[in-house]
């Protein structure tokens, strides 16, 4: 059972990879209108305005670390070392909902086995950890090369790239927590051997029987 979810996560990443690969050159435009539509409802006008501005001072705490000079306004970026500064707006769908959904369905499969509860507690909070994180690093990475190298680098790693990082994410996420987290909860495992234990024994007295 354990095995199964395993190879079954594992394939829903590779299948989802391909799948992305595959209608990578229609997802910009598609991105586009779907982001027209949503920006009118109510939710993300509240993800817009609460969550854009906190991790645009998330960011701009790491430039600052960095050396960079940068400021914050609302969901807007500042990048200041210069006579006009750099401004890089952060909307709703760059901040990463997409990769929480594909986490969130990872975690349905990959939870079912008969792992202990607070192994399974701590691989998702890691997961929501990493992945917040790696939300945080793919658009820094586009920001760094807006300030460094301009324009074009900046839109081809934010068009191409994000998806290739959240599945390269998730596939090292899961190693190591089928490696080093999640653990079989002892009490299944003695019942289940209680169980084999039983069912032998019984196969036993019938083949005496005979």
């Amino acid at each position: 059972m354990i095995k199964e979810n395993r190879e079954r996560v594992y394939l829903y990443i590779l299948g989802f990879a391909a799948a992305s690969f595959m209608v990578m050159p229609f997802i910009n435009t598609f991105n586009e209108m779907l982001t027209r539509i949503v920006e009118q409802t109510m939710i993300f006008s509240v993800i817009q305005e609460v969550m854009a501005p906190f991790i645009v001072k998330i960011l701009v705490t790491v430039l600052r670390v960095l050396g960079i000079p940068a400021l914050s306004g609302g969901s807007n970026l500042y990048l200041t070392n210069s006579f006009i500064p750099l401004q890089i707006y952060i909307n709703w769908n760059c901040i990463g909902w997409q990769s929480f959904i594909l986490l969130v369905y990872t975690l349905v499969t990959g939870l079912q086995g008969s792992y202990s509860t607070r192994s399974k507690i701590l691989t998702i909070i890691y997961g929501l950890e990493g992945t917040f994180l790696l939300n945080i690093i793919r658009i820094l990475i586009p920001t760094l090369l807006a300030y460094f190298w301009g324009y074009v680098p900046a839109v081809l790693f934010h068009d191409y790239m994000g998806t290739a990082l959240t599945l390269l994410w998730l596939g090292l996420f899961w190693k190591s927590s089928f490696s080093n987290l999640l653990v079989t909860n002892p009490k299944t495992n003695h019942i289940r051997l209680s169980i084999y234990n039983y069912l032998d024994s019984k196969k036993n007295q019938r083949r005496g029987i005979k």
